[in-house]
């Protein structure tokens, strides 16, 4: 531990000589140079982080701070975006098995994005790969060491000779080269690789990004054709390009769905029928508040939404509008909501109800259990007193808490403390019962 530190006191020590240079001497070719220098290093300490997090993980070291998993806790402990917490983890986890990978790395051959992507391939090959570890013959199984072994030759070679760009998307189909022999093989492959990235750039743009199956493609790719408007005369010019139809297509047809949704038994958890929830301030939605002035909005997965597109969604949709008041102490002062349902139901009621979870969804930004990051919409209401013990199914009594920190609590591990959002001067509300 000693040296570690002395080695961390060292580095920081460069950095601190390093800022104080002076820049404006150098000209380009001097500060490219340097640039690629100081990226090079930082790859390094990445490749060093991810050494010790893969025992750090080995130790339980997230399940004892509290977070279900090690990109949870690199998102919540070291401030880290939700992509490059996941990056870093996978990096970890399957460090051990890329020593070809890391000796390429250490050589100069390849950067640490390089050993990112490969270590994501062989990562979701494993994950995607039949093997079970308790078979009587294991040797013709895929396991995660044999895919790397054969991965990691294909993947380098690929490196040397592609974008960055390409090599992920070669490291993501890793596990069809392996072993697609079977036509079936490749679909149930194709199927388990199948994913859909949603997240929202610092300008509020939102991205999807995922590689879809033959079967739900065909479905995807139908209902965005029979949605998407036409082009015609009118129409400005970005109105009809195809991509731009194609996003509107997919729009109206999710639009559709969640309108026909509680007709065909699609309900949020608590009952309720499914529908876009936003929640923003009094100002956000006032005529009088010019909307370059008003503050933005949210949705219940925290993706920020203008003022302006928050009322003409509310205009467009005809959208049913609550209005919660909350206290200096952070307690929520109504009893019923605006159109008079009860927001207290005592020992008259073991569930908490849809018009409750719409006040915790507006209030917590979160699971309630410090440092996780799932939404309100993926937790479950949980009786801070249990009802077992006489709790009650109110307001001060319920907090939104995703299954596995439900479980761990109905388990013994601890109860979890709220984590309301903050005021406006960043401060946490006291919590009377605590």
């Amino acid at each position: 531990m000693a040296s570690a530190t002395s080695a961390l006191e060292l580095i920081r020590a460069g950095l601190t000589e390093l800022a104080a240079c002076d820049i404006d001497a150098y000209g380009t070719a001097g500060l490219g140079d340097e640039c690629a220098q100081i990226l090079r290093a930082t790859g390094e300490l990445h490749l060093e982080a991810a050494r010790r997090l893969a025992r750090f993980e080995a130790l339980g070291g997230p399940a004892a701070d509290d977070a279900p998993s090690l990109p949870a806790w690199l998102a919540h402990r070291c401030r880290l975006r939700p992509w490059e917490a996941k990056q870093l983890a996978t990096s970890a986890t399957r460090l051990h098995l890329l020593g070809d990978t890391r000796a390429a790395f250490e050589s100069g051959e390849i950067e640490f994005g390089d050993v990112a992507t490969i270590a994501e391939g062989v990562d979701k090959a494993a994950d995607t790969m039949d093997f079970d570890p308790m078979a009587p013959d294991t040797t013709s199984g895929w396991s995660p060491e044999r895919i790397a072994e054969t991965a990691q030759p294909i993947l380098l070679e690929a490196a040397g000779e592609v974008t960055p760009g390409q090599l992920r998307k070669v490291a993501a189909r890793v596990a069809l080269t392996l072993d697609g022999d079977r036509a079936e093989r490749r679909r149930r492959q194709i199927e388990r690789q199948s994913f859909l990235d949603i997240g929202q750039t610092m300008d509020g743009v939102g991205v999807l990004r995922g590689d879809v199956g033959a079967a739900d493609f065909a479905i995807l790719e139908k209902a965005v054709d029979a949605f998407a408007p036409r082009p015609g005369p009118g129409r400005s010019q970005w109105e009809d390009r195809p991509g731009h139809r194609r996003l509107k297509g997919l729009v109206a047809a999710c639009e559709v769905a969640l309108k026909v949704a509680g007709r065909h038994g699609y309900h949020e958890r608590g009952g309720a029928p499914v529908r876009v929830h936003l929640i923003a301030t009094p100002a956000t939605v006032d005529p009088g508040v010019p909307a370059t002035q008003a503050p933005p909005g949210r949705t219940e997965y925290g993706s920020v939404i203008s003022a302006t597109q928050i009322r003409e969604m509310i205009r467009r949709h005809q959208a049913l509008v609550n209005t919660i008041h909350v206290g200096a102490d952070g307690r929520v002062a109504d009893r019923f909501t605006t159109n008079g349902q009860p927001l207290n139901w005592g020992r008259t009621r073991r569930l908490f109800t849809p018009a409750q979870r719409d006040v915790y969804v507006a209030v917590y930004a979160g699971c309630a259990a410090e440092g996780c990051d799932r939404p309100p919409a993926w937790a479950d209401i949980d009786h801070r007193t249990a009802w077992t013990d006489g709790g009650r199914t109110d307001l001060d009594n319920g907090q939104p808490l995703c299954r596995w920190h439900n479980l761990g609590k109905e388990k013994g591990r601890r109860p979890y403390s709220r984590r309301r959002r903050t005021d406006k001067q960043g401060r946490q509300p006291e919590d009377p019962d605590h």
